[in-house]
């Protein structure tokens, strides 16, 4: 009996969800990825990144923590020989128990964008899910906080899913650490072979040393020759893979740094503002307060000149 596989990855910012999401819809490079099968792949709640990126958003609360876990990438395989064992509906079979586990474990919701890829060596199904609690607030740790949830999650998937379809849990209590879902596709990107089976040439019965030398030394340039052209072909796409993924992130950067810069300076536009619409608020309360003063003024005066009259007038009676 195979072992049933669920691996996690935590996402803490919606620049790492979008990659993930392109890796998902093939959307980037992707080396270890058959681009002949790519038709094979099955993409469920949305049909494309715009789309699935657009469900994530709508479940994010109002609030979010700025050290917040924003989404969980779930992965769910089976031994690899398991897997290739089953039919297509099997497969399916599984995948769809292992989906319904999610929405029950988070919330159907919450679950907002899961796919079946079936362009790489091993089927698997990826999932991405919101991991908010009953509260609505997001809360990773509820989900996957330490190991002892680790523990228990691995035990409830491989009893009511992995039994199922002839799977069984990894044994518990090993020595042998999680691998992530980063730590997984690493590994299936960056396997060689460790050694190479060559047929080495037999001595002829007259043949000189030099001579069976240089027949040995052809029958490996022959035999090494074509495999060791597509390790160098798969080193030089690697490569040009880190390239584009390090120029990427500096344009992040680089778009972060801009972006900070031009918030700093509408920020100081708004408090140029504020001043002037406070030194205008002083002005028309100095306006204002003349304006008193001067009718005051005025009805000074006035009763003065009525007062003098007055007397006047009765000077002349």
């Amino acid at each position: 009996m195979g072992f049933a596989i669920l691996r996690t990855q935590k996402l803490k910012s919606g620049i790492a969800v979008r990659r993930s999401m392109k890796h998902a819809f093939r959307q980037q490079d992707t080396p270890n990825a058959d681009p002949a099968r790519h038709h094979d792949n099955t993409h469920l709640g949305a049909a494309d990144v715009d789309e699935a990126l657009a469900k994530f958003n709508a479940r994010l609360p109002a609030k979010v923590r700025s050290n917040a876990v924003l989404a969980v990438e779930y992965l769910i395989t089976a031994s690899p020989e398991d897997m290739k064992g089953k039919s297509r509906q099997e497969q399916d079979a599984y995948f769809r128990d292992g989906l319904e586990w999610l929405k029950q474990r988070h919330g159907a919701e919450n679950v907002v964008y899961a796919g079946i890829h079936r362009d790489e060596t091993t089927p698997h199904m990826y999932a991405y899910v919101v991991p908010r609690d009953r509260q609505g607030k997001l809360n990773c740790r509820a989900f996957l906080g330490g190991a002892h949830a680790l523990r228990e999650m691995q035990t409830d998937f491989a009893h009511k899913v992995g039994l199922q379809h002839g799977l069984e849990r990894g044994l518990e209590g090993s020595k042998a650490r999680h691998t992530s879902i980063q730590q997984y596709y690493a590994r299936v990107n960056q396997a060689m072979p460790q050694k190479l089976d060559i047929e080495v040439p037999e001595a002829k019965l007259i043949e000189g040393k030099q001579a069976y030398g240089r027949r040995v030394a052809q029958a490996v340039v022959d035999q090494v020759g074509p495999r060791m052209a597509q390790l160098q072909a798969k080193a030089v796409h690697a490569d040009l893979a880190m390239q584009k993924t390090a120029a990427a992130e500096k344009g992040r950067a680089d778009a972060e740094l801009r972006f900070a810069q031009r918030e700093r300076l509408i920020q100081m536009e708004r408090e140029k503002l504020a001043a002037k619409v406070k030194e205008v608020q002083a002005l028309q309360l100095a306006l204002y307060n003349g304006g008193d003063q001067l009718i005051q003024k005025q009805v000074e005066v006035r009763t003065y000149y009525d007062n003098l009259k007055s007397k006047h007038l009765q000077k002349q009676r």
